[in-house]
């Protein structure tokens, strides 16, 4: 069979549609991962900024954590390790006391073993010079002042310090009590007869000359010691690059640095290249915030770098009024940055590289696969259009005998409602005739008589014309056009065609018609109604009842006329209710039914006139009686009205 061009250009489409198809499609999904990858790409770079940041930034910030608590666990441990040193030192001045005491009891006095001990004492210092031994008795007599030797041999009982505390009366209890103490009181310093500082002391009592042995240390004193030994310490801290740590105190004073030059200089009111007072800044934002990252541009430059921008974390040392930080240069970072994200570059083209590879590969296999299978399926659409050309002749042969059986079907019910529909007129007809013959025989025939007997077999012969006018016009096929009417009248015509039938069977039709216009093909809408009606009377005549009813009513819902016709036949079974519009179901006897009608009807409702037929179980009262029959609904569009 010879293929035409629209079926040439299905096959092209058929092969090459899917190749096309194919490739379309492979760009685009490489075009949206390529997309994907590259938006990826940004946001790593993005987050990869980010995250170098803020672990720059948690990095200095530990280091910076970690000496501030060990500068805060020195301090909070520096009075303990104070107390200690001070009772160590009162200790080994015990021991040395009785020592010479025990070598010096047998043969000396107590008053030559005392100044032997005093001598000794006296004379022992530590802590550069600060540290001393005093000796006080029960009495709060001085006996040994090795820095002021105006007190010896004074009664201190009511000495006070600046707050009120009598410190020697604790002095004496101790000795009283035979025991050890420490205590804390504010005291002048040997060279500073203005101020008083606190001093952390302790007594022991020494039983064999009944006094107390003591040493005490100023707390100032302690934690400058203190402080030198921690910068040490934290100067000795090694980094793992090249950041460094800075310490100010709130006066400018650089106490620790990178740069030893700077160590003991004040740079509070130093300027940076940009004329910025980068130290006093340091210190006002730690004592307006405690701690923190700072952003600035600083002066000192460890690698002679570009760009002096740096970000460092501030934290303020409470009560010592140190400022502690570290940071890191921006450029630096950026050059890190600068190098991951050169990285992630090289690994984003070798990814794309893939995809390309992977991306080819997969779309030639496709397009192999597809021309294979366009190939089968090209070969499949020509054995399928013979096998449906074949199908589609024998269908339309099989609808024309539908239809020729249709309207054969509906000509035979024609023409037996024809029948009926003659029988009165031409009964009519016979007895004017035959009557006006007997009366002319009898001589009683007059021309009244005459005129109305002429009168009555012309109406007859009238009506027998318009009924063969309605038959020949359903009938006829010119007939069937699409014109504008009025449902009311296409009814009528319906009844005119089968009425005398339905007055036969004792069938009452009840109409209750909402008169519509519609645009449509009124011939095949008296075919439906037609059928509609004639099964509803089969169903009837074969029913019991003593009334039989149709009823026929119409109205306009929205855009569509609506079309009911309901009888009180009993209904439709449930089980054959689905098939009624199968072509050949019927449940009449063969000789009695075709089975097409309602198929045809719903044929032509559906695809004729683009509307809908359905058939449905009612239930219903009508004069107090309730009742139950088939329905038979009708919807034609009515939007060209």
């Amino acid at each position: 069979m010879k293929i035409t061009n629209d079926e040439r250009i299905i096959l092209n489409i058929i092969k090459f549609s899917p190749i096309i198809l194919v490739i379309i499609v492979s760009l685009f999904i490489s075009n949206i991962y390529l997309n994907k990858m590259e938006e990826d790409f940004t946001k790593e770079v993005e987050l990869t900024k980010e995250k170098y940041l803020i672990q720059n930034k948690e990095r200095i910030k530990n280091k910076i954590v970690n000496i501030h608590n060990l500068i805060v666990y020195e301090k909070e441990k520096s009075e303990q390790i104070l107390k200690q040193q001070i009772k160590d030192r009162v200790y080994e001045a015990h021991t040395i006391a009785t020592n010479i005491y025990m070598e010096a009891k047998n043969y000396a006095s107590k008053e030559e073993i005392f100044l032997t001990i005093k001598n000794v004492l006296g004379n022992i210092s530590y802590n550069n010079g600060r540290g001393y031994f005093f000796i006080d008795d029960v009495k709060g007599t001085s006996l040994l002042q090795p820095l002021n030797k105006k007190l010896e041999n004074q009664n201190k009982l009511e000495f006070k310090d600046a707050n009120g505390y009598q410190f020697v009366k604790t002095i004496v209890q101790t000795i009283k009590e035979k025991s050890e103490k420490y205590d804390t009181y504010h005291w002048y310093k040997p060279n500073d007869n203005k101020n008083t500082y606190k001093k952390i002391s302790f007594y022991k009592y020494f039983e064999p000359l009944n006094v107390a042995i003591g040493t005490g240390e100023y707390i100032d004193d302690f934690e400058s010691d203190l402080q030198k030994e921690l910068l040490l310490k934290i100067k000795k801290t090694k980094s793992e690059d090249s950041s460094y740590i800075f310490i100010f105190d709130d006066k400018g004073m650089v106490l620790s640095h990178y740069k030893d030059s700077l160590v003991g200089t004040n740079r509070y009111n130093i300027k940076n290249p940009l004329g910025k007072y980068v130290i006093k800044d340091i210190i006002n934002f730690a004592k307006e915030n405690k701690k923190g990252f700072m952003s600035y541009s600083t002066g000192v430059n460890p690698e002679n770098l570009k760009n002096r921008d740096k970000i460092s974390y501030i934290k303020l040392v409470d009560n010592w009024e140190w400022i502690i930080g570290t940071g890191f240069f921006l450029e630096k970072f950026e050059k890190e940055i600068e190098q991951k994200t050169q990285d992630l570059l090289e690994s984003k083209q070798k990814s794309i590289n893939k995809i390309i590879i992977l991306t080819t590969f997969i779309t030639l296999v496709f397009i192999l696969l597809s021309f294979y299978i366009s190939n089968k399926i090209s070969k499949k659409f020509i054995t399928y259009k013979n096998r449906i050309e074949d199908e589609i002749k024998k269908t339309i042969e099989k609808e024309r005998l539908l239809i020729q059986q249709s309207k054969m079907a509906a000509m035979g019910e024609m023409l037996g409602n024809i029948a009926h529909q003659w029988r009165q007129p031409l009964s009519t007809i016979t007895t004017a005739a035959t009557g006006s013959k007997f009366q002319k025989e009898m001589g009683l025939f007059n021309d009244n008589d005459f005129i109305h007997t002429m009168d009555t077999i012309n109406n007859s012969a009238q009506y027998l014309s318009q009924t063969i006018e309605d038959f020949r016009s359903f009938l006829d096929p010119r007939n069937s056009k699409e014109e504008d009417f009025f449902i009311s009248h296409t009814i009528n015509k319906t009844l005119n065609l089968i009425n005398a039938q339905f007055s036969a069977k004792e069938i009452e039709i009840i109409q209750n018609i909402k008169d519509v216009t519609i645009l449509s093909f009124e011939n095949e809408i008296i075919q439906v109604l037609a059928n509609i009606l004639n099964n509803s009377k089969d169903v009837l005549v074969e029913t019991n009842s003593q009334k039989r009813f149709i009823f026929i009513n119409t109205y306009k819902k929205e855009n569509t006329l609506i079309i009911e016709i309901l009888d009180n036949g009993g209904g439709i079974a449930d089980n054959i209710i689905d098939r009624i519009f199968e072509p050949y179901f019927t449940t009449k006897h063969q000789s009695q039914g075709t089975g097409i009608g309602l198929y045809m009807s719903d044929e032509i409702i559906r695809t004729h006139l683009n509307g809908t037929l359905i058939a449905s179980n009612e239930k219903y009262e009508y004069k107090g009686v309730q009742y139950k029959g088939a329905k038979f609904t009708v919807s034609l569009p009515t939007d060209n009205i």
